[in-house]
């Protein structure tokens, strides 16, 4: 099984859910239904999937969001005091930030999850992610540190 997020590909809602051993959809869509998940007017939910699947859009939004994930992880990986946590190989970052950092950078409007104990970060990146955003966050992250 395998569930694409329209979210983070852009669309306002909707995920895509492809059973590759279809024995596993059989009640799926009675699931569906029964959890309160299956919206009366479907097709203006599953329409916007018909531009993101057609020509591969989809895939070069999730190439774009995993290069700027690898761009914000090399420039963190940089920065004393910062340390990844694990290797980036999707569209999210796990780094440790100091905690007085993590916690000026969400002063400064900066928005992402901390776990992992004290100072793990998961930072996301997406679709629309722009290089100058990347190098913005990862200039914070060394100014504060170096302060």
């Amino acid at each position: 099984m395998l569930c694409f997020g329209g979210t983070k590909n852009g669309l306002p809602v909707g995920e895509v859910v492809v059973f590759f051993d279809r024995a596993l959809a059989d009640d799926f869509a009675y699931r569906l239904k029964q959890a309160g998940q299956l919206a009366s007017k479907m097709r203006f939910i599953s329409a916007p999937w018909l531009g993101l699947l057609d020509g591969d859009v989809w895939l070069r939004n999730a190439r774009h969001a995993n290069a700027m994930a690898k761009l914000l992880e090399s420039r963190l990986a940089e920065i004393p005091g910062v340390s990844i946590m694990f290797p980036t190989e999707s569209n999210a970052v796990f780094a440790q930030l100091p905690a007085h950092v993590a916690k000026a950078m969400r002063s400064h409007g900066w928005k992402f999850y901390e776990f992992i104990g004290a100072g793990g970060c998961r930072l996301m990146c997406a679709w629309d992610t722009q290089p100058e955003t990347v190098e913005r966050f990862a200039a914070q992250v060394r100014e504060l540190c170096a302060a």
